[in-house]
């Protein structure tokens, strides 16, 4: 399941379809089985990838050497760009987690195609500039609204980008186990289990095999103080 559109913007979509053939021109397409990696936190990429189908993790270690998830990318987004016009390190692991197609680029002729595109230099900054915002939100949420709170942001991100409306509510077509919900928001699984549970005695949500469905968002987005920031901000 894509991203909902609900002006939905990303990088590749956003330039002309001349720019998209120049840009695919410059790179190589490639199959990825889920479970592999593209590089690890540390390393020197010398490329970046541009998701055409499938999705790719990306996660931090901590000092307690545990996984802390950020990220989960999907088509028409790009993964490594942070490696771009500098030289140091990557700060992130990106794990495919579904068999993708990718569109790989080095590093050096993809900056090169930036100096001499402008159309497609400023559909990656104001890509970047957003994909940057979004990020800083949930870490705000993280820090400033408990772990309570940060289960319920990452939920609202997960139903922004991953949602479908059913009758019965949001339905978040991605499969998490109680541990993947714990590894985005720092925490254990123990304690999302409890949170859950908490949600569905009080009709919030249900659970099927992996999968759930937010019959009330409005009370997540309440105990948030969500605003009305563009639906980009605030996605997985």
């Amino acid at each position: 399941m894509e991203k909902q559109d609900l002006q939905m913007k990303r990088f590749f979509n956003e330039i002309s379809q001349e720019n998209q053939n120049l840009l695919l021109k410059n790179g190589l397409e490639i199959q990825v089985k889920s479970g592999s990696y593209l590089f690890y936190e540390g390393d020197f990429p010398e490329h970046v990838y541009l998701i055409r189908s499938g999705k790719v993790r990306l996660s931090k270690m901590t000092s307690e050497g545990k996984e802390f998830s950020v990220h989960l990318k999907q088509r028409d987004e790009l993964v490594g760009e942070v490696g771009l016009f500098n030289e140091m390190s990557i700060s992130v692991t990106a794990e495919v987690t579904d068999d993708a197609t990718m569109v790989r680029f080095d590093r050096h002729t993809l900056e090169e195609l930036f100096r001499q595109n402008g159309e497609i230099a400023v559909a990656f900054m104001k890509w970047f500039a957003r994909h940057t915002q979004s990020t800083q939100a949930k870490f705000r949420d993280l820090i400033l609204c408990g772990k309570t709170g940060a289960l319920y942001s990452t939920l609202i991100r997960f139903s922004n980008s991953y949602g479908i409306n059913k009758d019965e509510g949001i339905l978040i077509n991605v499969h998490l186990t109680n541990q993947d919900i714990a590894n985005y928001i720092g925490t254990t699984r123990e304690s999302v289990n409890r949170m859950l549970n908490d949600l569905k005695k009080s009709s919030i949500l249900t659970m099927d095999h992996g999968y759930i469905t937010i019959q009330d968002i409005q009370y997540l987005k309440k105990y948030l103080h969500c605003g009305d920031c563009p639906v980009e901000i605030c996605t997985i």
